[in-house]
């Protein structure tokens, strides 16, 4: 609040009128943006237990927000609502339909606020085609599949955790390899969630989950950092295979995120087992582009298919939405 005030943004006389903060939380409900009432906070305290390490947190910073601004509506702006356009045959698991319909237990899909903010970008330039594939890669990752301007396929399902390789998290595992683990290991079930969010991917791999760190390890001839980065890039290919086989080919690929946008050398190895699709990176631009400002082409001129870096900008698309529902 203070340095909106010291900007001039918010004057002394005025207080806010609305918060908005992101909602990541399984159940057909949390699909919808919603003011926080009393219905609100009933179903994301009971949710709680689905998913602890992620709605802990946001519940303590939604009672700080009400004591701090006792008079401001609080927005919770999910971040699966762009995904609820995804057709029944990649919203289902393969488990009994009535089991899935009672316990409401279906692939939610997040980072929907990253990939609905590249969305609009594409759109506000007049670049969006028909078949994109956004790569949103940060500490959390997902491959998205955007048919026309909507998702039709995310990696990420119930809870963020499954999909690809990520900085801690293991991405998808075979729940009978978490039961052996946890049994193992002596674990209950929020210390098993806790293990595979926060002690896994290019963590329990490499023992790192700075990617940085792990590229230097791995050019003075680490094979651990080879192994992990390998991994990383192999469960990509597989995901943006599918994603392109899911499409009916693609014409666009976006990267966005923090990893995304900055990491030249990963964007690069990802690329480099794209040729079969049409994609082709033009090597200068992409070594040049370490924090980009603006949305980018990093793609070969005349020979590829386009590849775009886009700066994400979930601030602005939460303030939208909360704005529309206002």
């Amino acid at each position: 609040e203070q340095i909106m005030r010291d900007a001039g943004v918010l004057a002394e006389s005025e207080q806010f009128d609305a918060i908005a903060i992101r909602i990541v939380a399984p159940g057909s409900y949390f699909m919808r943006n919603h003011v926080v009432d009393d219905e609100f906070m009933q179903k994301f305290t009971a949710a709680k237990e689905l998913a602890p390490i992620h709605i802990t947190n946001v519940l303590h910073e939604i009672e700080l927000l009400q004591k701090a601004h006792p008079h401001a509506k609080i927005i919770g702006v999910s971040d699966s609502g762009f995904h609820s356009t995804k057709p029944s045959y990649a919203w289902n698991y393969g488990i009994n339909l009535q089991h899935a319909d009672t316990y409401d237990i279906k692939r939610f899909g997040y980072h929907g606020l990253s990939v609905q903010a590249s969305v609009d970008t594409l759109w506000s330039m007049g670049k969006l085609p028909p078949k994109v594939i956004v790569c949103h890669l940060g500490s959390g990752s997902s491959i998205t599949a955007v048919f026309h301007g909507r998702s039709l396929d995310t990696t990420m399902g119930y809870s963020p955790l499954e999909g690809v390789l990520m900085a801690t998290r293991s991405g998808n595992i075979d729940p009978v390899a978490t039961k052996v683990l946890r049994n193992k290991l002596g674990l209950d079930e929020t210390q098993m969630e806790d293990y595979l969010n926060h002690k896994g991917g290019l963590l329990g791999l490499g023992g790192s989950n700075d990617i940085r760190g792990l590229v230097e390890r791995e050019a003075n001839g680490d094979h651990l950092a080879h192994l992990a980065l390998n991994t990383l890039i192999h469960t990509y290919h597989k995901a943006i295979g599918g994603m392109i086989a899911a499409l009916g080919g693609a014409d666009m690929i976006v990267f966005t995120g923090t990893v995304g946008e900055r990491s030249a050398i990963l964007r690069k190895r990802i690329v480099a087992h794209l040729t079969f699709a049409d994609f082709l990176l033009d090597g200068a631009a992409n070594e040049a582009l370490l924090n980009p400002e603006k949305p980018t082409f990093i793609s070969k001129m005349t020979q590829s298919k386009p590849i775009l870096v886009i700066p994400t900008n979930e601030s602005l698309q939460i303030a939208k939405q909360a704005s529309a529902l206002l």
